[in-house]
């Protein structure tokens, strides 16, 4: 069957030999695509038509309230699985692994990152993977249109040399597998949220890879063994103007080391383990502001330094 995502306000068509799904006029978001017999394929379809559309969807929320994590991150591993036919996968990200209050349980959660959501310092990010967002579910009611956006996070990215298989992997292990440290901005938004009376739970955010659009690294590396890991500070601009702060200490409660130390040994339970080659950025450190085409992003830390992008203007 083709696929047309009839997009709001501009008419354009994607097509695609998926099964049909259609779009809520001017709203952009995804209804009546899936079924609660809908299959893990069928929701990997629904789940790249929606990224390809830059749409969002209720249908998870509404058909799978209880989705199992066990099958959240089997979704996942086939939606990895799709696209490493034209793309490689390079590194991990951490998501949910912020504590600022230590009384506050969080629950993480791990996503993948390709080779083409890497962008290149100095280039103009295009907003292929940004998410047209509906005035209904916008933080401010400022206008009756759907707005094209992602959030900013600001993270720490760590270089691995060495694999760590888990399930007892420690800090020092990590330490030692750590072969540079530096700053990464990620760009992120949720394709799939809650339809008003279903959840939108962490295994919701894992089928849709953690909300990931894409990264870009700073110039700047340290050595893991020269890092005060839970003493780093992070401000994030949107435009020039400071919009968000954070700070290491943050991450899992503790630190960075403590993410990746959390994903080494997690992902053994789901088939994986971490590689020497690869890369992990360990979480968000800030509440994420919002970045539209046109808008400039910089992120700077105390010891890890800066790192800018500029979304292109317009689509593409």
């Amino acid at each position: 069957m083709v696929l047309t995502l009839l997009v709001a306000c501009g008419g354009d068509s994607v097509e695609e030999e998926r099964d049909s799904v259609a779009v809520e006029p001017e709203e952009m978001i995804v209804v009546h695509s899936l079924t609660p017999e809908a299959s893990d394929e069928e929701i990997v379809d629904h789940l790249i038509a929606i990224e390809t559309g830059g749409v969002m969807s209720v249908e998870l929320s509404r058909h799978f309230p209880e989705l199992p994590r066990v099958r959240a991150y089997d979704i996942q591993r086939m939606r990895l699985e799709r696209k490493q036919v034209n793309d490689s996968q390079v590194g991990w990200k951490v998501g949910y692994s912020r504590q600022i209050d230590p009384r506050v349980s969080i629950d993480p959660v791990f996503g993948h990152i390709l080779g083409s959501n890497v962008y290149q310092r100095g280039q103009s990010v295009p907003t292929d993977g940004f998410v047209h967002v509906p005035a209904s579910v916008l933080a401010s009611e400022q206008s009756s249109e759907q707005v094209l956006q992602a959030l900013v996070e600001a993270e720490v990215a760590v270089w691995l040399n060495q694999d760590l298989p888990g399930p007892t992997v420690n800090r020092d292990d990590v330490i030692d597998a750590i072969s540079q440290v530096g700053a990464v901005i990620e760009l992120v938004n949720p394709r799939v949220r809650s339809d008003g009376e279903g959840p939108n739970t962490h295994n919701h955010a894992i089928v849709d890879n953690v909300f990931h659009i894409g990264l870009m690294f700073g110039e700047t590396r340290a050595d893991a063994a020269e890092m005060d890991w839970p003493t780093e500070r992070v401000s994030v601009e949107i435009n020039g103007e400071i919009q968000s702060e954070g700070r290491t200490s943050s991450i899992m409660g503790r630190d960075p080391v403590a993410g990746v130390v959390w994903l080494a040994n997690e992902l053994l339970k789901y088939g994986y383990q971490l590689r020497a080659g690869e890369f992990v950025i360990t979480g968000n450190l800030v509440t994420p502001p919002v970045i539209e085409p046109g808008d400039s992003a910089k992120i700077e830390f105390t010891t890890l330094g800066a790192v800018e992008l500029m979304v292109s203007e317009g689509e593409g």
